[in-house]
């Protein structure tokens, strides 16, 4: 499944992607199975609910075919998704968890040597934004680079987790863009000034679920910044795998449905090349990830 959070109207709804069209999941499963209150109403919800609203969606999404759709269309079920904007997946993920130095070509590209334990720092949901949504660039910098990222959602929680385990908590994966302000970032050691800035943190557009990626650790990762490829990699060149970083993040944090991991970016950033490549206002990036789809942000000028 293709799952995603939309705005339509004044609703934000918890939907799936079903070819040319978005599916409100629990008015869906309100038709099919006659549980109105009875549907999660957000992904986090749906995926600490388990098997049980797993299957729910299953068998509603399965009653779907090509001619029920203008029927789902005329009941307020189904929308056609150009018409829809996108939201964060997850709204307030109760922890976003981001990996530097992870992929082997890109340490070398920063002149490091590959890290002994994963190294990690935090971001908070303020910073989150939706497919198609605005980068805003902030007044006080102009090194602003972009970082194409698989990200994990957690589907189930978990505590000292066994790497040969870890896939089994995977709730599904998704595309993140680790804006990064790079002279605030580089001001100290921590990195979390330069990650945390308002609306720099594109993610989405859809979360697919676990069962139809079956080794995350074997995807292609491309970053286009105005049409031109500015990282290409895939993430067979993780430093860390992921069963390896779940492992490690679960021995420190329990773990939750709907806690976000990133885990890293490839090389080919920015602030490594020569001359150096930041962010402007209308630049558009867009991120394609094998298995999971295309994340798209235009660039646009600091507010007033």
């Amino acid at each position: 499944m293709k799952l995603l959070t939309f705005s339509h109207g004044k609703d934000t709804i918890f939907g799936a992607k079903v070819g040319s069209h978005v599916i409100n999941l629990p008015e869906l499963v309100a038709l099919s199975e006659g549980e109105k209150n009875g549907f999660p109403q957000d992904m986090a919800s749906y995926f600490a609910a388990g098997d049980a609203a797993k299957k729910k969606a299953q068998r509603a999404l399965a009653t779907i075919k090509s001619e029920r759709i203008a029927e789902l269309v005329s009941q307020g079920v189904a929308l056609e998704e150009a018409k829809i904007t996108y939201l964060p997946p997850i709204a307030s993920p109760g922890k976003i968890i981001c990996l530097g130095m992870n992929y082997r070509q890109h340490a070398q590209e920063m002149g490091r040597e590959p890290p002994k334990y994963p190294t990690l720092f935090g971001k908070f949901s303020h910073t989150l934004i939706g497919h198609k949504q605005e980068i805003v660039l902030p007044m006080i910098s102009d090194m602003v680079d972009y970082e194409a990222e698989l990200a994990l959602v957690i589907g189930r929680e978990g505590k000292a987790i066994k790497a040969e385990n870890a896939l089994d908590f995977i709730g599904g994966y998704t595309i993140l863009n680790d804006v990064s302000v790079r002279d605030f970032q580089n001001r100290t050691l921590q990195w979390l000034q330069g990650k945390n800035f308002d609306r720099s943190c594109p993610i989405g557009p859809y979360v697919v679920t676990a069962d139809e990626v079956a080794d995350p650790d074997k995807l292609d990762i491309e970053l286009k910044l105005n049409d031109k490829v500015m990282q290409h990699s895939n993430t067979s060149d993780f430093i860390f795998s992921v069963p390896v970083i779940i492992e490690y993040i679960s021995q420190i944090m329990t773990l939750s449905p709907g806690d976000i991991i990133s885990t890293g970016t490839p090389s080919g950033v920015g602030v490594a090349r020569d001359p150096q490549v930041f962010l402007k206002a209308g630049d558009t990036v867009k991120i394609k990830l094998e298995k999971v789809g295309m994340l798209e942000n235009p660039v646009f000028p600091p507010a007033d």
